[in-house]
Order: C-alpha cells, then structure tokens, then sequence
C-alpha cells in the first residue's frame, strides 16, 4: 500500500515549514491542501509557498486554475491521487500539506463525493466555448440545472452541462486506498492567535492589497477565490465603507474564527490523526516519521 504523510493544523500553525523540512529529510515531495492555493496570481492572502521555497522541494496542486474559476474537492482528490502517483513512482515520499480538512478527509476515502462523468478532451472542447453558448446549451439540455447554476461563472455551467449530458454519480471512481501518517499541529490557542494576527499585519506590508483590488474588479464574491477569508473583509475597504485598519481587524477575526473551526473539524472528521505541538513540530515530526518508515 502507497504511504503518504499529511500535515494538517489550523491556519498560520506552520504546516508549510513543517512539510518543507520533512520533504528535505525524507526524500519527499508536496502536495498542497488548500482550496485556496490552487489560484495562480493570488499569493500573499493565501500564504502560498514562495518561488525560493518551491525551489527547495517540489510542490504539486499549486497555481493551476485562474482566481475566476471554480474548483471542486473531487477535482482536487483526482489530481491528488495522480500527484501520489507520480511521486511514489519516482521513488519519493508524497506530503500532503494543507488547512482544507475536507480535502484531506476526501483524500483519505472518508468522504463521498459527486463525479462527473467526463474526460479531460470534452472539458477542454468546452473551455475552448463563448460562455453564451455555453449557457445556451445548458439551457437547451436542462432547464432545472440553468435555474439552479450561477450563469455568469463559466466553470458552474461547464459542470451543469456536464451534469446534463452524463449525470452524476456519487460513488467514487475507483481509487487508491493510502496508508498515511497524518499529523496536525497544535499550539496553545494564545500563542496561535497571535500568529495569525502577526501574519495579517506582514501580508499587508507584502502587498496584499493589489491582490484584493484585482479579485474585486474581477467579481469579488461572486467568484469561488473572491469568498475567502484575507480578500472579502477589505472590499468594504476598497468601496470606501470602513477603515483600513478596521478591515484588517476583520481579517484578523475571521482568521481567528475559522482556525477554531479547523481545529474542531480535524478533531472530530480525520479518523487516526496525531496532534503534534508546534514548539517541538520538526524535531518530533522527524522521529515520528522515520519510526514509521522503517515499518
């Protein structure tokens, strides 16, 4: 059986670092976890990796679909899996690193998910289409769907004609069974909150708001990216509504509420994790890691 290691915490615990300086040990490669780090372009509020650090150790599941597009958890187990694949092929550990507990309980087989039936050559003939016309034969194949769907996100209605021309089937595809070692990082909750309000701050000065003004004028919550925590507390910001710090204050709380709630998920859905803490995450990481190994 294939293993894998994931790392998975609360935002700002450190799971980035972690999965690098395992990666560098033990002959691994990376594999984001992040629904948001998927989007090219979107960089600091999504503390995506840097170009320097990717040059340390390969990542996979990162700057692969626009910021306007819309991207599923079945997407991401299915370019996970091939990801796996081609890591432990070429003789490398596979880590899995991210915050979206949902995509790594789906990546472990633990959550059912809905397919499309379809393959990559129509999902390129469709892309390659107006979204007119693209709207136009949702409407003509289905016109429950074409209430249903947002019809100015053209990624919703290629899935929606998808849906229409296959249906949908909820049991998975056949798929690889893992044995993981999966591991989330714990901090006191004091010392984590400070971490995120920290980050907020060094975001900012890295540019962040560039970012914002470019997701708002491209749709802002509309869009899938446009919805996450670190972009849609400052568009209020950008209209003229509310402060610069008040925004940022917003940010701060949001990421301190959502941390809670990853922390409670990962509890309660990933079956076998091990809390790691954060003071002492590399040196017991290591140990843990090359125990399990040796196996």
């Amino acid at each position: 059986m294939t293993k894998i290691v994931v790392i998975a915490g609360p935002t700002a615990s450190g799971k980035s670092d972690l999965a690098i300086q395992m990666a560098q040990r033990f002959n691994g490669e990376i594999i984001s976890a992040d629904a948001m780090q998927i989007y090219r372009t979107l960089n600091i509020g999504t503390a995506k990796v840097s170009p320097a650090e990717q040059q340390l150790v390969p990542h996979h599941l990162i700057d692969i679909v626009d910021m306007t597009a819309a991207f599923s958890v079945a997407e991401f187990v299915t370019r996970a899996d091939q990801a796996i694949a081609d890591i432990t092929a070429r003789g490398k550990l596979p880590i899995i690193a991210g915050g979206t507990g949902f995509y790594v309980k789906a990546l472990l087989g633990e959550q059912a998910l809905d397919y499309v039936a379809s393959d990559a050559g129509e999902v390129a003939q469709l892309q390659n289409q107006s979204l007119s016309d693209l709207v136009a034969e949702l409407q003509a194949s289905s016109q429950e769907l074409a209430h249903r769907v947002d019809l100015h996100n053209k990624q919703r209605v290629i899935r929606a004609i998808q849906i229409a021309r296959h249906g949908k089937q909820t049991t998975p595809i056949a798929r690889p069974t893992y044995e993981a070692l999966t591991v989330g990082i714990d901090w006191p909750r004091e010392v984590l909150y400070a971490r995120i309000n920290a980050r907020a701050e060094q975001m900012l000065a890295e540019g962040l708001l560039d970012e914002v003004a470019r997701i708002f004028a491209a749709g802002g919550e509309t869009l899938q990216s446009g919805k996450a925590i670190g972009y849609k507390e400052y568009f209020p910001y950008l209209t003229g509504d509310i402060t610069l710090a008040d925004a940022t204050q917003q940010m701060q709380q949001d990421s301190r509420r959502y941390a809670k709630r990853q922390l409670t998920y990962l509890r309660h859905q990933i079956p076998g994790l091990k809390w790691i803490a954060g003071e002492q995450a590399e040196t017991t990481m290591a140990q843990w890691l090359s125990d399990w190994l040796a196996k």
